[in-house]
């Protein structure tokens, strides 16, 4: 296995939402091929798009597997060449919240909505990084609303757009029909969650504190080693109090909280799912062990008769952090589903 190159782009967001412009940090991940590159076949260029109080570098597991397996699958390397994966990352997580504390501190600022990073994304699409490329998108969660929202105008102003598929992976989207601010079912959910994410524990004395807390904890306590590793590397900082040291979260839990319960945002995600379904392939991905999204929320996602029309839909015997849960598993099903989406391409039009 060779190892994964990093390079870094940083992504001035669009003033949303009456907020100031912010850093939205991109990773670009390349690997040397182990073989030599079949001239015939498709180079693909990968973006995916993190869960909540999730960073960028927890994609690593998986894009190296994923590597793996299309360069060591034959079948997999006579069709397609990843050549590099792309990482935008949440303004309010990780790196890119490290950059931007400045400006949130100065301005106030807490609960950084999709509705922001969508605008980023948008902004990466436009300054032309995968202008002429063949790319797939992967979104996780809360990170497909980010994908197909920030996806929304690049559909819309341009003829032809770099996106020819979609990984959409437990998606946590839904119509009015099953969740709105009237909706006594959604509304319950909603304080569920906030009220599960706001009752754990956001900072400690030291870095070994943090890991015998999070390794006792749903859902870190279900991640595959190294998926783990990377978020005690990247989703934690130090911190100094009155002279008081100890580590945090980088995105706090009141950050991740904040996020819920924002309506609008995935119905506009579920409409534009809608209306790519007619023109690329998109792939849904769920977790076998998933109690989190109801199933509601899940059925109106593949709902044909309201126009979803997808092109498969998958399962992985994981609970809802499928990428964290199982990167190997998760990876060997994308490898499938480029190949399917490359060589067996889907158009509706």
């Amino acid at each position: 296995m060779s190892i994964l190159q990093t390079e870094k782009v940083v992504v001035n967001t669009p003033p949303v939402d009456g907020l100031p412009s912010l850093k939205m940090v991109v990773n670009r991940y390349t690997r040397t091929p182990l073989a030599r590159i079949d001239p015939s076949c498709s180079n693909i260029s990968l973006i995916l798009f993190h869960g909540l109080g999730q960073t960028k570098e927890q994609w690593e597991p998986v894009l190296a597997n994923l590597w793996d397996e299309a360069e060591g699958n034959a079948d997999f390397a006579q069709c397609y060449h990843i050549s590099e994966a792309w990482t935008p990352e949440w303004p309010s997580h990780g790196e890119s919240a490290t950059l931007n504390k400045p400006v949130l501190l100065e301005n106030n600022i807490q609960g950084i909505s999709v509705t922001v990073w969508a605008s980023g994304i948008s902004a990466f699409f436009m300054q032309g990084y995968l202008k002429n490329k063949q790319v797939i998108a992967v979104g996780f969660s809360i990170g497909t609303l980010a994908m197909f929202n920030g996806l929304c105008p690049i559909f819309s102003a341009e003829k032809s757009t770099p996106v020819i598929g979609l990984v959409v992976v437990e998606p946590l989207m839904f119509d009015r029909e099953t969740s709105s601010p009237d909706h006594p079912r959604s509304n319950m959910i909603v304080k569920m969650m906030k009220k599960g994410i706001m009752s754990q524990a956001e900072n400690w004395p030291n870095q070994e504190a943090a890991r015998q807390y999070l390794t006792k904890q749903l859902p870190w306590s279900q991640w595959e080693q190294s998926v783990f590793e990377s978020y005690m590397c990247h989703g934690l900082e130090n911190y100094e109090v009155n002279g008081k040291q100890g580590v945090k979260l980088i995105c706090s839990r009141a950050e991740e909280a904040s996020t819920y319960g924002r309506y609008q945002e995935s119905w506009d995600a579920l409409s534009m799912l809608e209306q790519l379904s007619s023109i690329i392939p998109i792939h849904v991905v769920f977790g076998s062990k998933d109690k989190l999204i109801p199933r509601e929320w899940k059925a109106c996602v593949i709902d044909t008769s309201k126009g979803r029309k997808v092109a498969g839909v998958h399962q992985i015997e994981a609970s809802h952090m499928v990428p964290a849960e199982k990167p190997a598993d998760f990876a060997k099903l994308v490898s499938q589903l480029i190949r399917d989406i490359i060589c067996s391409p889907v158009s509706k039009l």
